[in-house]
This record gives structure tokens, sequence and C-alpha cells, in this order.
């Protein structure tokens, strides 16, 4: 029996306590190929009957057929709460009991089939559903089972977890204080569970449809690169980890994008790379969504370099950034063992990959390009993403909108004009194709004109 602090405030459905019956009296049905041995049907109205005394609810109990791991049938005593006694009369009781019993009373009830979560999940669901997944959502998922759904609902029979169960599970993990968007994931794995488990018919409904998790607030700090420091860390890197940051800086390419790149995949004379494959944890496969099939067109400068790189004799198929075995580098590798330390030589904080694609979208939006122009060069689905969450504000992009609006608002004051710390008046960015000019003439690159 599930313990409940008040019971007049919870569903019919958040109560229940079950006794399972020794198996079910059945009969011989003879049929043309063999003898069938099936649950003897047995019209019933149940029971009805009140509990508690400070806040009395309506009690309904009856039976129905379950299935055991042997497939065997048993029958189990179910005991549900109807609702408080000051809300329902006695007649209003019984005829929701009567709903209840109605598929059973008919014949159309599906027995349940005794098994707990964690023998669902390990036997039933993961042989069947995980090699389906790509490799990262399937990490991701065997983690968030082993770690947080097993150790709570594992020993709980899979048609007694209820939504007031599910709504329990969500808020412990909140008041662990995770963050909102993991307590999110934890209920979108578990939703998704359920509901293969409705569908196979080991329950009838899924618990953790409609639970609650906290809002969601984006409080996490995203960085981008100044031209200058983008300077310092290429000239600080050498080949090809240089080309490898110029090619993420100047074209928004995810990391397992930039690492499954292979040499056809690479038009000199269009400017333009095809995203085409994404490499994770060393396995490579065709990427997750339409708009991450794209065409990403990159300046001459990237060009050239990746030009510069490429081996005398190579084949179509090699990747541009490959290991000495001629497998994809690890990302993880190359971000520990060589961004890093080189972001500390040069004195600046640490970067991730995704650094690089926020560098690359803030610097489209300062100078003007179209939403819709960066959105197909991040390869995002939602230009709300590309726009909310790519894009950061450049100081620069705000000190302009300041000035201009007090132009505006008071055409009488006079003009003043921005002053840096060493006298001299801040200049607005030129456009991405001047940038990146700048970028690679820092480092010893031959500055060109771009065409795209």
């Amino acid at each position: 029996m599930i313990a409940v602090a008040h019971l007049g405030d919870f569903p019919a459905e958040s109560l229940q306590e079950s006794v399972m019956l020794p198996p079910a009296e059945t009969r011989r049905q003879a049929t043309e190929k063999a003898q069938e041995t099936v649950a003897r049907p047995r019209w019933q109205t149940g029971w009805l009957f009140q509990r508690g005394k400070r806040k009395p609810v309506w009690i309904g109990r009856y039976r129905e057929d379950v299935l055991a791991l042997d497939g065997k049938r048993h029958r189990r005593q179910i005991s549900v709460v109807l609702g408080p006694v000051t809300s329902l009369s006695k007649r209003q009781a019984q005829r929701l009991l009567s709903e209840k019993l109605a598929a059973i009373n008919q014949g159309i009830h599906k027995p349940t089939v005794m098994v707990n979560f964690e023998q669902f999940v390990v036997e039933s669901w993961e042989p069947i559903i995980l090699p389906t997944l790509r490799p990262g959502t399937r990490s991701n998922y065997q983690s968030v089972i082993r770690h947080d759904l097993v150790p709570y609902f594992g020993r709980i029979r899979l048609a007694e977890i209820g939504p007031l169960e599910v709504q329990q599970f969500l808020a412990g993990k909140a008041k662990q204080r995770l963050a909102a968007s993991t307590v999110l994931t934890l209920r979108n794995r578990l939703s998704k569970i359920f509901a293969d488990a409705k569908k196979w018919g080991y329950i009838h409904s899924n618990p953790a449809e409609g639970a609650q998790c906290p809002a969601l607030v984006d409080g996490k700090e995203r960085r981008t690169l100044t031209a200058e420091q983008v300077r310092l860390l290429l000239a600080e890197l050498p080949e090809p980890f240089r080309t490898m940051i110029l090619l993420a800086v100047l074209s928004g390419l995810r990391r397992g994008e930039i690492f499954a790149l292979r040499w056809k995949f690479v038009n000199f004379a269009e400017h333009s790379l095809t995203v085409a494959q994404s490499v994770y944890r060393g396995h490579v496969a065709a990427p997750k969504t339409k708009a991450s099939r794209r065409k990403v067109f990159v300046d001459e400068v990237v060009l050239e370099a990746l030009a510069r790189i490429r081996p005398q004799f190579y084949q179509p198929d090699d990747f541009v950034f490959p290991t000495e075995r001629g497998t994809a580098m690890n990302p993880h590798n190359v971000l520990n063992r060589v961004i890093h330390p080189a972001c500390d030589r040069v004195g600046i904080a640490r970067v991730g990959w995704h650094v690089f694609r926020y560098t690359y979208s803030t610097w489209a939006d300062a100078n003007g390009e179209s939403i819709k122009a960066t959105q197909a060069q991040l390869g995002h689905t939602n230009p709300n993403l590309t726009l909310d969450v790519y894009t950061q504000t450049m100081p620069e992009a705000q000190r302009r909108v300041a000035a201009k609006v007090a132009r505006v608002l008071l055409p009488v004051a006079p003009k003043s004009e921005a002053i840096s710390e060493d006298g001299k008046r801040s200049e607005s960015a030129n456009s991405m194709n001047v940038q990146a000019v700048k970028l690679v003439g820092a480092i010893g690159f031959e500055p060109m004109t771009s065409t795209v």
C-alpha cells in the first residue's frame, strides 16, 4: 500500500494496494487444434467501503487478472481511492467503481504483466530500443537508467508506478538542486520508457505523461572570443590544430562535424564544405537532423589553410584531421592536450568547442548577417535557437544602439564620442571577411580577398 498524507487530495489512481490471490480458477475450452486453458470470466460488482476518520474516503476493491513472468494467469485484489466522502455520495462512488469494472466484466480487459521496472527495462526495453538510437543518445539513456531510474523504481512493479510516484521522484531530484534541464531530461527519458511499455501492453497508461518539472531558467553564461583572443590562440597553436580552430571559428561547425570532415567533402572551387557525417566517441554516422545535413560556405582563407595541410598523396575518404592510424581524432583529447594548454600560455580562459560556434554566430549577428543565413550555416532547425542561445550581444553593438537612441531622443544635445582608455575612438567591427583576413594575417597567412 502506498502511504499518502491526505488521501482526499489525490485522484482515484493515486492510491492502490494489491494482493496476489491463488491461481485463477480455469476451465477447459475445446478448440479444433488443442485444449486451451483460460481464466473463467466472472461478473463482479466489487466492494465499496469507507476508510479514515478525519478525512474519510470511498475505497473500491475488486479483482483483476494478471500474468506472471512465467506466463501463468493469476488474480490480484486491487483497492483504489474513489474520492472523499464529503464530495461523493455512495451511489456516485459505486458508479465510479462500476466504470472501472466495465472492461473486466465485458471481457475486454487485457491482463497486466507482473514485471518490475528493472526487469522490464533491462530484459525487454534496452535490447529492443537502444540499438535503434544514436551512440550519444544511447549513452545518455544508459547513464540515466543506471544512475537515476533503476535505483528509485527498480523493484516496483511496472503497473504499480503511477503519476504520484513519478512526481515524487522528480520533486526529489529538484530538491537535490539538479539543474531544471536535467530534471526535464529525467522526465523525458522516463516518459519514453513508459510510452513503449504502454505500446507493448505492459501498462494501460503513461504515468510520466504530464508530470511537472521545474521551470527552465537559462542562467548559463555563454562565452564568446574577441578577435584579439582568437589571434593569440591561433598564433600559439601548431598545425593541424591551428587550421582546425580557424575552421571552427569561421564556419560554425560542430566538433563532431569537424572531426568527421573528409577531403571529398571539401569543395575548393565552390568555397564550401558538405556536412554529411558526424563522429561521437569514435562512431561515425550521418547527422541526426535534416538541418544538420547541409552545405557550409567558408572564406578563402579557410580553404587556403586546408590546402596547406592537405597531404601530397591522399584518398578522398581520408579524414582532414586524422590520427597517425588514419582514424578520426578524439575531440576531448585535442581539447585537453592541445587547446587548453595553449589557452593557459596566452593568458585567456580555457574554452570548449561550443565557444567557437557561439563566437561565429555572434560575429555574424554583429555584422548584420541574415538570421536565416546564420541558421543554415550552424545547422539549426529552429531560428530561435540561433538567435536566443548562440548569438551573444557584443559591447560595441550595444554602444552603437545607445548612441543612436540618444541622438533620436535628444537631437539638441551635443554629440559625444566614445573614448577608450588609451584615448582613441572605438571602432565598430568590420565585415566577417575582414575579420578573417585580420586573423590569418596575424599568424602568417597571406591575406586574400574573399569571394563569398
